[in-house]
């Protein structure tokens, strides 16, 4: 017998295609939340996209809240593992890694997600990018920010290895400035096209992480000597 909600709505376990119904309400929600940020969306909008009852969303997930941290947690695990195998291969590198390697290393795992991993992958990227600049998400991200802060004290461990003399602080600017602008890469807006006349694409994301690791090497670098 199915189960019941509060509100009387059936439980369907299995959609047609083998997917179940929690599935296809975090893959609908995971779509609106990158197209729509989070307060855009509703749990209305949710339902219809993923052609379930409404009362399923409570069902399953309470709040627009914790779905939206349902969301974030679900491949946060895989996508941390990615970007950690990534830094370790260039570490193993040792000196012979230059700054652009490591820069490349962070960034590419990230890329070829949104270019090789299907829709949902490049919508869960850019709900992560757009997370990280909305005030009041960071309850929600918590989960992701747990292993984001490992991935990340990995990183600088590398990069103070090709930053001997530099002030600690210029290690932490450093990250900041990369972070920064990798994440509003990822938001893509298009600007890049319009200010190119169309010759660049911010869509052309492996294009936009060469040039990235090639100016952060240098920028990098120069923090270093001064």
């Amino acid at each position: 017998m199915a189960r019941k909600s509060k509100a009387g709505a059936a439980a369907d376990p299995q959609a047609a295609s083998g997917q179940s119904t929690k599935e296809r309400i975090i893959d609908a929600a995971e779509m609106l939340f990158a197209q729509q940020g989070y307060e855009g969306t509703t749990t209305r909008a949710i339902a219809l996209k993923a052609g379930v009852p409404l009362g399923l969303m409570s069902y399953y997930f309470g709040t627009k809240g914790d779905l939206y941290s349902e969301v974030i947690m679900r491949r946060s695990a895989e996508h941390a593992a990615d970007i950690a195998a990534s830094l370790r291969e260039v570490a193993e590198r040792g000196t012979s890694a230059t700054i652009a390697d490591m820069v490349m290393a962070f960034v590419m795992p990230v890329v070829r997600r949104v270019m090789d991993g299907g829709p949902g992958w490049a919508a869960y990227v850019k709900l992560l990018s757009l997370a990280a600049n909305t005030p009041g998400a960071e309850p929600h991200t918590r989960t992701f920010a747990r292993e984001y802060a490992n991935l990340v004290e990995d990183f600088l461990v590398m990069l103070r290895s090709k930053m001997p003399g530099a002030a600690e602080e210029d290690v932490y600017w450093g990250f900041y400035i990369l972070n920064s602008a990798f994440i509003h890469v990822l938001v893509e807006n298009r600007s890049i096209d319009r200010l190119s006349g169309g010759r660049c694409k911010a869509s052309d994301l492996e294009t936009v992480a060469k040039k990235m690791a090639l100016m952060f090497d240098a920028g990098i670098a120069r923090l270093a000597r001064d």
